[in-house]
């Protein structure tokens, strides 16, 4: 059986600051947005935002509060052609990340940021892999 990534879906509380996030300073072009959704124009799966209020309503759960601080439970990863340009742009429009962007011991180049919600965002570049003998 094979599965596909179809979304990345985050949970805010700040809805249209946190569309308003990625789509000013980071640069997203919002694809669709209607009733508390924003869905991002990004290439893969799907990246979207649902405002906190309404995960209640899709699940049939009740409301939960918003979740206390802590150790990271996730990230999201975007891939990108040049992480140093794509850091020098984010960084010029407010960004604010967590560190430079750094060679990673499994083969990306990368740099992290928060959103306005707290969730760790990486951004990273594939580095050339060296050639392995006899494959």
């Amino acid at each position: 059986m094979l599965w596909y990534l179809g979304y990345v879906v985050l949970f805010v509380d700040d809805f249209d600051g946190t569309v308003d996030f990625y789509a000013k300073k980071v640069g997203l072009p919002v694809r669709l947005r209607a009733d508390g959704y924003a869905e991002f124009a990004v290439e893969g799966a799907k990246f979207a935002l649902l405002s906190r209020s309404r995960a209640a309503e899709l699940t049939g759960e009740k409301p939960s509060e918003k979740p206390t601080p802590g150790p990271d439970r996730a990230a999201v990863t975007v891939l990108v052609e040049d992480v140093d340009r794509v850091f020098r742009e984010l960084s010029g429009r407010g960004v604010q990340f967590l560190g430079g962007p750094k060679d990673r011991a499994w083969g990306q180049r990368s740099v992290y940021f928060r959103d306005p919600e707290g969730h760790l965002i990486e951004i990273a570049t594939n580095l050339p892999r060296p050639e392995r003998p006899g494959v």
